[in-house]
């Protein structure tokens, strides 16, 4: 599991520097991204997908696993080690969201940047 998390901030990092994304708001992607990916792979129990995409000045990362059971935002224990992961997303991203199909459910948020694109739109997986 720590592999998937630390290989998904590498991927969202390596893009972050390709796209020309900078400052602070790679430290909120990749916090977010390392805390989705998380619960992907513990809660998710499947191939996890994770696709990162610039629209106009925002950042929207999806990350995309087998099972269609909603995300909990549950209360957290200060002594626990776990359970902040969607309490951070609502708190940092400035939007996020499920879309449920029938094959899983995508987990997406949105970080708005400082500046709008300096390459066109594009996904990658």
């Amino acid at each position: 599991m720590p592999l998937s998390s630390r290989a998904a901030r590498h991927f969202v990092a390596d893009w972050c520097i390709a796209e020309g994304v900078i400052g602070d708001v790679v430290d909120t992607l990749l916090l977010l991204t390392a805390e989705v990916v998380t619960n992907a792979v513990l809660h998710g129990r499947s191939e996890v997908v994770l696709r990162v995409g610039r629209h106009g000045s925002r950042v929207r990362v999806g990350v995309a696993d087998e099972n269609t059971r909603l995300p909990l935002r549950r209360e957290s224990d200060p002594e626990a080690l776990n359970g902040r992961g969607m309490a951070l997303v609502e708190a940092l991203a400035d939007a996020h969201g499920v879309e449920v199909g029938a094959l899983g459910k995508t987990v997406w948020f949105d970080v708005t940047t400082a500046a709008g694109p300096v390459r066109p739109v594009r996904a990658t997986a």
